[in-house]
């Protein structure tokens, strides 16, 4: 049993907390207002203030690295559950134009995925001309594309070519 989450939810969730929390390390970090004379009671407020902070920021680095994980950390829940028998099927192209049919061709080559400006760096179509192709491509549920960082990494769902 598989069980799915929405990621984008998930996104939206951690987002908002760390947002909430960057905002409460920005409020004890600037309403500073507490007078260590020196004295045993103003060093006990003062760690404890450390310790707050610290706090926060591990709570916040924890939510950094669930929003963004890493590629291996994405890669097995990205890729779609196969049979045995529909990986050793080979899909036929003909229905999809030249720029498409590289495409698929290409994500098949590279385990059905790979980042987006790897297309252009291995074939001499322009960046409008992958982008138009790709996004017909998501429109009929053959790839989807996940942005990562500055890039984006498209994966192709081998099933919905069969």
């Amino acid at each position: 049993m598989t069980v799915r989450y929405n990621q984008s939810s998930l996104e939206n969730t951690s987002s908002h907390f760390i947002v909430f929390l960057s905002f409460c390390m920005v409020m004890l970090l600037t309403g500073r207002a507490i007078n260590t004379d020196g004295t045993e009671k103003g060093v006990l407020i003062m760690t404890m203030y450390s310790l707050v902070l610290t706090c926060i920021g591990i709570i916040i680095g924890i939510n950094l690295t669930k929003i963004y994980p890493s590629e291996q950390q994405m890669r097995p829940s990205i890729l779609p559950r196969l049979s045995s028998t529909s990986v050793n099927s080979t899909p036929n192209l003909s229905r999809f134009n030249s720029s498409e049919q590289f495409i698929i061709e290409f994500l098949l080559k590279n385990d059905c995925q790979c980042w987006q400006s790897a297309f252009v760096k291995n074939s001499d179509m322009s960046d409008s001309k992958i982008s138009r192709s790709l996004t017909k491509l998501e429109a009929n549920g053959i790839i989807s594309r996940v942005r990562d960082g500055m890039g984006k990494r498209v994966n192709l769902h081998k099933s919905q070519l069969l």
